[in-house]
């Protein structure tokens, strides 16, 4: 599944494909914040949470969850789900996303980003 990550630096957000962090850090300062979407079609029953039992150093940042925006304006269509990922101090953080329907145990897909955050 592909993802966006959209870095947001002075006031201008710039849209980096996930394939940009593929196998390293995102890497963002104290302060920077950076969007995260990925695809989503909760008319399906499933939706995208974090798991923060499977995430770390979730104390280095501040998650703000955009909720879902929606892609076509037909009925069922897919669109996306955001997340606003603030840097408070150096160090790292691992977020674990679940693809999922609440009423189901396991989930269909996980993304795991991996966020570096300068001292």
């Amino acid at each position: 599944m592909n993802f966006t990550i959209h870095a947001i630096v002075a006031m201008a957000a710039i849209c980096l494909p996930a394939s940009a962090f593929a196998g390293d850090a995102m890497r963002l300062s104290p302060g920077e914040a950076a969007k995260i979407e990925l695809p989503e079609n909760p008319s399906t029953g499933y939706t995208w949470r974090i798991d923060r039992d499977a995430s770390g150093g979730l104390e280095n940042i501040a998650i703000t969850d955009d909720g879902h925006r929606r892609g076509a304006a037909m009925p069922g269509a897919p669109g996306t789900h955001r997340w606003t990922i603030r840097a408070i101090r150096g160090g790292h953080a691992a977020i674990q996303f679940v693809y999922l329907r609440p009423w189901e145990p396991s989930p269909v897909e996980t993304q795991r980003v991996e966020i570096e955050i300068a001292r």
